[in-house]
Order: structure tokens, then C-alpha cells, then sequence
């Protein structure tokens, strides 16, 4: 009886697993192109930021 608890909860760890393995992949998929955008909008603010800090001043 105790082999047949023990395969169980190990079954069920690795379902566990699987499933939260899977679900940080799907959003990494899921959220890729709002992250490139984030990048691409972070990268013209900081060139905007030294744009502004490199031009003459009069």
C-alpha cells in the first residue's frame, strides 16, 4: 500500500512540474512581442535622454 502512496505523489509532482514548465513557456510565447516592444521603446527613450543631453545648448 505505501509503494502504491509513494508512486502516486511522484506522479503527481511531475504532473505538477510539467504543468508549470509548460504554463512559463506559453507565456514567454504568449508575451514575446510585447517585450520586443518594450525593448524597442526603452531604446528611443535612451536615445532620445542623449540627444537632448549632447545638443548645444545656446
Amino acid at each position: 500500500m505505501k509503494a502504491l502512496l509513494r508512486q502516486r505523489s511522484r506522479g503527481q509532482s511531475m504532473v505538477e512540474y510539467s504543468v508549470v514548465t509548460a504554463a512559463m513557456f506559453g507565456f514567454t510565447v504568449m508575451g514575446w512581442p510585447f517585450l520586443v516592444q518594450l525593448l524597442n521603446g526603452l531604446h528611443r527613450y535612451f536615445n532620445s535622454i542623449y540627444y537632448i543631453i549632447q545638443s548645444p545648448v545656446p
